[in-house]
């Protein structure tokens, strides 16, 4: 919370979009979640950790473009659907 972050990936280890999505919950519940930043604006991002992040080989460099995709959509474009989803705030919806 004290880092006030302007984009918020979520990866934990191992987990998939989808897995990421269903965790989502945990977090919404924290206090103070709504005051983040990245949360004001919308920008907060579930991605699949499992293929992109945890793992080291090749994907690494995936993963790299799909970071830079999140925070730089207009310079890199938009990752596919698969890679990464922006989190709707309410929990248990995604857009």
């Amino acid at each position: 919370m004290a880092a006030a972050p302007e984009v918020l990936i979520l990866m934990p280890c191992g987990f998939s979009v989808e897995r990421t999505l269903r965790e989502f919950h945990e977090l919404v519940s924290r206090v103070d979640w709504d005051a983040l930043p990245a949360v004001r604006a919308g920008k907060v991002f579930a991605v699949d950790a499992s293929s992109f992040f945890s793992r080291p080989g090749p994907r690494l460099v995936e993963g790299t473009e799909i970071l830079a995709s999140l925070c730089h959509p207009t310079l890199f474009g938009e990752p596919e659907i698969q890679q990464a989803q922006r989190v709707d705030i309410l929990p248990n919806r995604c857009v």
